[in-house]
């Protein structure tokens, strides 16, 4: 098996889609080059030569042929290779589907010149995947592309390897969480008996105010459910007379005797039993 891509500059979409092709055959040769002779003797060949025809295994998005999401962000040779390989790679279709949102197609916009970000008040853009794989462009004499391909390529096979496995998980715990969810009593919040991360499985139900869950110090945490969409804010504050407050001051305020404390910024409390999780999300939806 040879996997051929340009050689000289890389960027992100043909360090990911080599890494994505090593996933699933390993023992292939990399080749880069622009010599079209070597590149017709390749079996699969990205980024390069002007073709996608996934009959024939060329994925170049150079040229009109290779069309565009329906949101109009533009395919790399990456996202191509994901619509054909992606799937093979993950092994679930939810999975792919997750990689693909949130990897794959931010590494296409950027690839073909497409702003993905609007600038806050703030002045500063976000240091991002495909401006950090760049930097693995030789900048010194002692450098070669090459070799600085392969380093930037085993970096992008941890990102995919981590991802996959991130997602297996989320989707595991999302389907526990939906279990739990379904049988409480009241909607408004959801007794989780093991920790798991949910924060966007639980801002999807438009009634859910708190979570709680064993934390990782074996207390009891009870955790504000953000809006839908947002990475901040919370749906129903915790009560103001509880922000920053700590063990006796805070037992003292809401009446459950082990309460631990309470974060300042209101999304977050805790107790050392499952009942003074309880007793506090009580008095919070009060």
């Amino acid at each position: 098996m040879i996997i051929a891509t340009h050689n000289g500059k890389f960027h992100a979409d043909d360090v990911f889609g080599v890494a994505l092709l090593k996933q699933l055959y390993p023992d292939a040769q990399i080749v880069r080059t622009r010599d079209q002779t070597v590149l017709d003797q390749a079996d699969i060949v990205l980024d390069v030569g002007g073709i996608y025809d996934v009959e024939t295994r060329r994925f170049d998005h150079h040229q009109k042929s290779s069309g565009a999401r329906d949101t109009g962000i533009l395919y790399s040779a990456f996202g191509l290779l994901w619509q054909t390989y992606g799937k093979q790679f993950c092994g679930n279709d939810d999975v792919w589907q997750k990689i693909d949102s949130r990897l794959v197609t931010a590494i296409d916009a950027v690839d073909n010149g497409q702003d993905l970000y609007t600038v806050s008040d703030f002045g500063t853009r976000p240091f991002d995947l495909s401006e950090y794989l760049g930097l693995f462009n030789p900048v010194t004499d002692d450098e070669d592309f090459d070799t600085q391909f392969t380093h930037a390529v085993d970096l992008a096979s941890v990102v995919l390897q981590r991802l996959r496995a991130k997602y297996v998980q989320v989707i595991e715990a999302e389907q526990y969480f939906l279990e739990r969810y379904a049988a409480a009593d009241d909607k408004r919040y959801v007794v989780l008996e093991r920790y798991i991360p949910h924060g966007s499985i639980a801002s999807k139900q438009p009634d859910l105010l708190y979570t709680v869950y064993p934390g990782a110090t074996g207390n009891w945490t009870v955790q504000a459910v953000r809006p839908e969409n947002s990475q901040f804010g919370n749906r129903k504050d915790l009560p103001q007379a509880w922000r920053g407050l700590n063990g006796t001051a805070l037992a003292e305020v809401t009446g459950v005797q082990d309460a631990v404390f309470c974060h300042k910024a209101a999304f977050i409390c805790a107790a050392e039993s499952r009942e003074g999780a309880l007793a506090l999300i009580e008095l919070a939806l009060a």
